[in-house]
């Protein structure tokens, strides 16, 4: 079985496009051995499939957790395959998959093989909505898992899902975790694991600076390239930039301005990717905050924003504009918005309307260069109509956190913010992060629309492209409609490394560093 990039180009865009691809043959490992540096461009937090952030937590997942599949690229297609951990992963029907589990893969700390029951624990504790996992709606189909031997099982579904293997069991919220060392610690863990069963473990976290990882000494499956892996957290692109050319990391996203730069002439010793990364980022508005109630506010602030000189600012135009949260080749891609071009006249008019003046708001971001950019071409955008604006970069820690209902009221002083959110390559996976029971976890704007909610589940179930398409395009109509959005960009995953390996980046742009490939 050979694995492959999976690049954004190419899903998007077929075999026609320019993207790098190479293949890394399962049995063409070289010896382990060697340091692998990565970059990641925030620290772990939570850890536990169903409570994680899902940025780093899901690296650390692939690299020490159990799965059923993974991603594979075949003739263009993004699917799955089975994964090391399995001897079989069979559709029987749309309603029931079955798998039969390796057997002699060990858990840590003595807590005995994975089973059946590892899996029926891992995937039933998120799906239940007892437990309030934020990720449940990515087991919203499952009924149960059944247990047919120690080994053997079958995933048993209330109704079709087709996009399941790629938006879940590929994704983090497919890693098995141990019942008995979970149950042990408590039912839910944060910064390490309670037991690991896969090719890594962690042997070191120094917060805000570094992960470390080593070779699982139970592990009996391939064994990976790399004896060790650091994921080395810089937040900003420029800062990354600066760390690679001095040599303290091996492989990082860099700017779009930079990839542009290095495409004609790239440091010694390196080679360029544009790796998948489903992103998409937009400007939110808190629908509940007092200045932001009236709804002719809002649209005011989408009238004034001019996205296009936005990008161009941040990006220096090569990250593709966005006109919602779906990507292009993806079904409900929309090409069209209300607020194609800025319309100052109209955004003041609104405002007038709505008696209001020398309003004042802040502006909260990351502290990522592209993104400050973008936060100071609205704040231009909004004085030009009357609008002050105060701009507050915040550290990815806090910020993660600023309209969970669970860490406190912070989310009640929210009112503008420059978000960006990425999953599995699935509409579905865009759109559930705005259903009304998002409210209070990543619904960060809080509007419920019943609508909305309907057309969600219902293209869970539709097979049909066509419908799925237009249903996805009328839910971001809704979006739109709300005033609590102004669209920016897909934001791909531009990548400069290391010639002496090949590295492998799965969708939402996660290193997949069991197979780094040294060359």
């Amino acid at each position: 079985m050979d694995w492959l990039f999976l690049t954004r180009r190419r899903f998007m865009h077929g075999a026609a496009s320019v993207a790098i691809v190479a293949s890394v043959p399962r049995l063409a490992r070289a010896q382990e051995g060697g340091v692998l540096k990565i970059r990641s461009v925030r620290d772990l937090q939570v850890l536990d499939p169903g409570w994680m952030i899902g940025g780093m937590e899901i690296d650390l997942q692939y690299a020490c957790l159990g799965s059923l599949a993974v991603y594979s690229l075949k003739d263009g297609q993004l699917g799955w395959v089975p994964s090391d951990f399995v001897e079989r992963v069979e559709v029987v029907d749309p309603k029931r998959i079955e798998f039969d589990l390796k057997p002699g893969i060990l858990w840590s700390d003595d807590f005995g093989e994975l089973t059946a029951e590892d899996v029926k624990y891992s995937y039933e504790r998120i799906a239940d909505p007892q437990n309030e996992a934020p990720w449940k709606d990515k087991w919203k189909p499952l009924d149960h898992v059944e247990v047919t031997d120690k080994y053997k099982g079958a995933i048993v579904l209330t109704e079709p899902f087709s996009p399941l293997f790629v938006t879940t069991l590929c994704d983090g919220p497919g890693s098995i975790t141990s019942k008995a060392a979970t149950e042990k610690g408590g039912g839910r863990f944060e910064t390490s694991f309670p037991a690991i069963c896969g090719p890594y473990r962690i042997k070191h976290w120094e917060p805000k600076q570094r992960v470390e990882l080593e070779p699982n000494p139970l592990w009996k499956g391939p064994k990976p390239d790399f004896g060790q892996v650091q994921f080395i957290i810089i937040e900003d692109d420029k800062t990354a930039e600066v760390a690679y050319e001095a040599g303290d990391i091996d492989i990082t996203t860099v700017s779009e301005e930079t990839f542009a730069r290095f495409k004609g002439s790239p440091p010694a010793g390196s080679k360029l990717m544009i790796a998948f990364n489903n992103n998409w980022s937009w400007l939110g508005m808190n629908t509940e905050h007092p200045k932001l109630q009236d709804k002719r506010v809002r649209q005011a602030i989408q009238y004034a924003v001019d996205v296009q000189s936005a990008l161009d600012a941040a990006y220096g135009g090569l990250a593709p504009r966005a006109r919602g949260i779906v990507l292009p080749g993806l079904p409900g891609y929309r090409e069209t918005t209300t607020f194609e071009k800025p319309d100052p006249e109209k955004a003041r008019q609104l405002l007038k309307e709505a008696g209001v003046s020398g309003l004042e708001l802040e502006l909260k971001t990351l502290p990522d260069t592209d993104k400050k950019t973008l936060a100071q071409a609205v704040q231009a955008n909004l004085a030009d109509v009357g609008i002050n604006v105060i701009i507050t970069p915040t550290d990815p820690g806090p910020f993660w956190n600023l309209g969970l209902e669970s860490e406190g009221d912070d989310w009640k002083d929210l009112q503008l913010y420059i978000h960006e959110y990425g999953d599995a390559p699935d509409s579905s996976q865009m759109t559930q992060w705005y259903v009304s029971e998002q409210v209070g976890v990543w619904n960060w704007e809080r509007w419920k629309d019943e609508e909305f909610d309907k057309l969600h589940y219902a293209a869970l179930q539709e097979s049909d492209p066509q419908k799925r398409s237009e249903m996805y395009l009328r839910m971001q109509e809704i979006m739109e409609d709300t005033g609590a959005y102004v669209w920016f960009a897909f934001k791909p995953a531009q990548k400069i490394y290391r010639d002496w390996m090949e590295p492998v980046i799965v969708p939402g742009d996660h290193p997949y560093t069991q197979w780094f490939k040294k060359v």
